[in-house]
């Protein structure tokens, strides 16, 4: 490519980059005048406006799961395919489209926090400009934190570009994460302890999140053991003596997108969305068997039929836990919103599909006899092997499907959830500090941070039995926690990353990757010259359209 071809590429990446999309509620941008961007977003509305932006690309970053999700211990294939590369890794490189994609809308993101923080400079002095300013800082940190999970080093881009630039430095991974720490300690100096104006970021968001982040350093190599002890800390800070008082069923209830328990969200409304059918979440679209093609006029969700749950997944809950129930449509009525929109009845609605769990050795027979009106036509599925679904399963509702994200008044097809997507939540703080005391060697705080979490799990007069001993937390039980805990949120591939333990379990868990690579002798994960593709590709075009030298990641 001549230089002339690269300069016009990259001038129309940063026009792609510089692109404002909308938001709801206060999270809108709307700039009907004809005042050109600089001027307008120097005044106070134009301002906000350009900050909502940058809430709002929270929702192109979060528009795929396959990044978050896919080639990892808790789901696999139903009876599509998901993508190449991105599953079971030995076809992984750099020119994979999920990985493009996911590298180009966040430094599309970045650009646009870039762009706020320099007007935050100009605009003429609110009340809210300090604050706006830790917003904004805290989003770009964010940002940068998903490309050093996902990447290690990345180029550290803090400009506001108003014309083409060719040469980027790829930074440290020990830059990156001194950089997103600088930025985080320095937004929490800078936003609100609470807010009214509910989805903005404010202190317990930050803590929350920069714990994650010494958290996730500490693991690696340049990381220290006092990393471990300021995630702990930290995390505590941002739980400040708060139980976890909402049933799990009714935190992930359609409409109850507002509690407090939840700190930080992407939020969408029906009012901001192009159309019924698109510009909203895929979140509710998978995590479950395909139900049929006729949901739109029968009153089911539409479920892609990909990251189905694995058997470890099933697996992992015990029957004194109430978080499986909460998590999988185990009643299946005749009409599967009836279980929202007719929740006062359900004790006279009919089952269509019953999902027989594990611990339920009681016969058919016995199970239909205790209602005989709505259960003698129930079609009843038993745990058995099938509930992991693959590409050869030809039976809809042929697993349990996860009911977390369910969204009732949705449309029938792909992005059209205007729930809220969950990034941040107490529960998950709760893990934070647990496995943040376990690997400073406090495993008695560690346990107790789990019970929390346990005890809004159990079920009535099941705490007891719920409850863990410091001597039962190890790793893998923490990852077990946070895998009955967070079923179907953006974490799973971090969380294994994380830990060192993404080769092992998903060896151990997902189906896919065991059988098709390593039980015929192949390591999937295993790359260019013995090394192991544990971070993601550097994008060959991100490489290709920089004039500097940048070294592309171990294993491609």
């Amino acid at each position: 490519m001549n230089n002339i071809m690269k300069k016009q590429l990259i001038l129309s990446l940063l026009i792609l980059l510089s692109s404002l999309t909308g938001c709801k509620k206060f999270l809108e941008e709307d700039n009907k005048s004809n005042i050109v961007s600089d001027d307008y977003y120097a005044t106070a509305d134009g301002y906000e406006k350009l900050v909502n932006s940058v809430y709002s690309s929270l929702r192109k970053v979060y528009s795929s799961p396959y990044l978050f999700c896919a080639g990892t211990d808790m789901y696999v294939e139903g009876r599509d395919a998901q993508p190449a590369g991105i599953s079971e890794y030995q076809n992984l490189n750099p020119d994979n489209a999920e990985v493009q994609t996911f590298y180009t809308n966040v430094y599309s993101s970045i650009q646009l926090c870039n762009s706020a923080l320099y007007f935050n400079d100009i605009t003429a002095p609110t009340a809210n400009l300090s604050m706006r300013k830790g917003e904004m800082k805290f989003i770009r940190a964010y940002y940068y934190f998903l490309m050093a999970q996902t990447f290690g080093g990345v180029s550290l881009v803090t400009d506001r570009f108003t014309s083409p630039v060719e040469t980027f430095k790829r930074n440290t991974a020990t830059e990156t994460y001194d950089f997103i720490i600088k930025e985080m300690t320095e937004a929490l100096s800078l936003v609100p302890e609470t807010t009214t104006d509910f989805g903005r970021v404010t202190k317990k968001t930050v803590r929350h999140f920069l714990a994650k982040v010494y958290l996730t350093r500490g693991y690696e190599s340049f990381g220290s053991p006092q990393d471990f002890t300021t995630a702990a800390t930290l995390a505590d800070e941002a739980i400040a003596g708060k139980t976890l008082t909402t049933s799990f069923e009714n935190l992930f209830y359609p409409g109850n997108e507002k509690d407090p328990e939840v700190l930080f969200s992407i939020q969408f409304d029906a009012g901001s969305l192009p159309s019924a059918t698109t510009g909203g979440n895929t979140q509710a679209a998978f995590f479950g068997p395909y139900q049929g093609g006729s949901g739109a006029t029968q009153g089911y969700p539409y479920r892609t039929y990909v990251l189905v749950p694995t058997l470890y997944t099933f697996n992992t809950f015990t029957e004194n836990d109430a978080r499986f129930d909460a998590t999988f449509m185990i009643n299946l009525y005749q009409r599967y919103y009836d279980y929202y929109d007719k929740s006062a009845d359900r004790a006279n609605l009919n089952i269509k599909f019953y999902y027989k769990p594990k611990w339920d050795t009681s016969t058919d027979a016995a199970w239909r006899a205790i209602d005989p009106a709505h259960r003698n036509a129930t079609t009843i599925i038993p745990y058995s092997a099938a509930w992991q679904a693959s590409r050869s399963t030809v039976l809809d509702n042929a697993s349990p499907s996860v009911k977390k994200f369910d969204d009732p008044k949705s449309q029938f097809g792909g992005a059209t959830s205007t729930r809220d997507f969950f990034l941040a939540r107490l529960g998950e703080t709760y893990l934070i500090a647990a496995e943040a005391y376990f690997k400073a060697g406090n495993t008695t705080l560690a346990a107790q941070r789990i019970n929390e979490v346990r005890r809004r799990a159990a079920k009535p007069g099941k705490v007891a039995e719920m409850a863990v001993n410091p001597a039962d937390v190890n790793i893998n039980f923490i990852l077990d926690e946070r895998a009955r805990e967070l079923v179907g949120e953006y974490h799973r591939w971090f969380d294994l990353k994380r830990t060192g333990t993404l080769m092992e379990r998903t060896k151990l868990y997902n189906r896919d990757i065991k059988t098709n690579w390593f039980d015929k002798g192949i390591n999937p994960f295993l790359g260019t010259n013995g090394q192991f593709k544990i971070l993601r590709p550097i994008p060959s075009r991100a490489i290709d359209l920089n004039a500097g030298s940048i070294e592309q990641n171990p294993g491609y």
